[in-house]
C-alpha cells in the first residue's frame, strides 16, 4: 500500500465509523472482541478465497464473482459464485474456517472417519440461523425437501444441495483463546507440539511465527458438498441423536473432517495431502471440472 492508498484507507475508515456512530478510538477494541473477531476472520476468508480462485481458474473458461447478498431466513446466500462460461453452469462455494483448536491426532480408530494415528482437522460447517417456530419449521422443511421431524433433528445443519462446494482454511485449527497479562481474552495462533510437527510436514517457508501463521492460513482445501453429506455413497455417518436415517439423511455434519492420514509414515520430501476427497486449492481447475459432471 503506497502513501496515497494509505491516506484514502484512513479516510474511508473514518467515514465508515462516522456513518455508524463508532468512535475511532474504540475501533480496535471492537474488532478484537471475542464475539466480533470470528465474524471478521470468516468474512476475510471469503475475500481471500475469492482472490485465489480468480488467480487460479482461467478467466476465458470461468467467471468468479463475490455476490453482495442480504441473507434472509430460508434463503441461503452465496459466498463465492463460480460460473463455467461454456455451459453456463453455476457452482456455489461456501467458505468455512476450520474449527478453533480443532486439530488432533486420532487416539483410536473411528470407523468411517479415521484410523489410529491419523492427523485430523475439523471444519466448522453449520447454519447460524436455527428455526424453531412451527410455521418456519414447516417452511424450512419444505425448502430442504424433508419432513418436519427430520428438519428439527438437523436444524443447525446444511443439506448437500445448500451449496456445491465447501472451501476451508486450516489455519483456525491452530488458534486458541488465551489470557494476556492484563487478564484480557484473545485469539492466538498457538499450535500444539503435534500441530507444529504437522505444519512442518507442509514445508512452510523459514521465518518468524507470523510467516508461519500466514502460511497456514493460506492452506486452503475444497470438497464437494455431496462428499461431505451423510449418504451411502459418501460413507459419512450422521452423529445426530434424533436422526432416523443415520446412513443416508443427506445432511452435512457440523464438523466434517479433513483426514491427512498418518503423516509419520511419509518421507520428509512428501507434503501430506487429504485422503478423504478434500483437495488443495491449487488443484481447483481439475476439481471444478469434476464438479461440473455432478450438477
Amino acid at each position: 500500500m503506497n502513501k496515497l492508498q494509505e491516506e484514502q484507507w484512513i479516510t474511508d475508515i473514518r467515514e465508515y465509523c462516522r456513518s455508524l456512530n463508532i468512535s475511532t478510538s474504540d475501533l480496535y477494541k471492537i474488532v478484537t472482541d471475542l464475539k466480533v473477531a470470528p465474524m471478521i476472520r470468516g468474512k476475510a476468508f471469503e475475500f481471500s478465497t475469492y482472490s485465489r480462485l480468480k488467480q487460479i481458474l482461467p478467466s476465458e473458461e470461468w467467471t468468479v464473482t463475490k455476490p453482495i447478498m442480504n441473507a434472509q431466513t430460508g434463503i441461503h446466500d452465496i459466498d463465492i459464485k463460480v460460473k463455467h462460461n461454456l455451459t453456463g453452469k453455476i457452482i456455489s462455494v461456501e467458505c468455512k474456517l476450520a474449527g478453533k483448536g480443532r486439530f488432533r491426532v486420532a487416539k483410536q480408530t473411528q470407523p468411517g472417519i479415521a484410523s489410529k494415528g491419523d492427523y485430523l482437522i475439523s471444519v466448522k460447517c453449520m447454519r447460524s440461523r436455527t428455526t424453531k417456530t412451527p410455521a418456519k419449521v414447516e417452511s424450512a422443511a419444505r425448502l430442504f425437501g424433508v419432513s418436519k421431524e427430520a428438519f428439527l433433528a438437523h436444524s443447525d445443519q446444511y443439506r448437500a444441495l445448500s451449496f456445491n462446494v465447501v472451501a476451508t482454511s486450516i489455519g483456525n485449527a491452530f488458534y486458541e483463546t488465551i489470557e494476556d497479562d492484563d487478564g484480557n481474552l484473545m485469539y492466538c495462533f498457538q499450535p500444539t507440539e503435534d500441530g507444529k510437527r504437522f505444519i512442518k510436514k507442509l514445508q512452510p517457508p523459514s521465518g518468524s511465527e507470523a510467516v508461519l501463521q500466514e502460511f497456514v492460513y493460506n492452506k486452503i482445501y475444497l470438497a464437494s458438498s455431496l462428499d461431505l453429506a451423510v449418504s451411502d455413497e459418501s460413507g459419512v455417518v450422521c452423529g445426530k441423536r434424533d436422526c432416523s436415517d443415520k446412513y443416508n439423511c443427506g445432511f452435512i455434519p457440523n464438523y466434517p473432517v479433513i483426514n491427512f492420514g498418518n503423516i509419520e509414515a511419509l518421507p520428509d520430501n512428501i507434503i501430506p495431502s487429504p485422503k478423504n476427497r478434500w483437495v488443495e486449492i491449487e488443484k481447483s481447475l481439475a476439481f471444478f471440472e469434476a464438479i461440473l459432471e455432478r450438477i
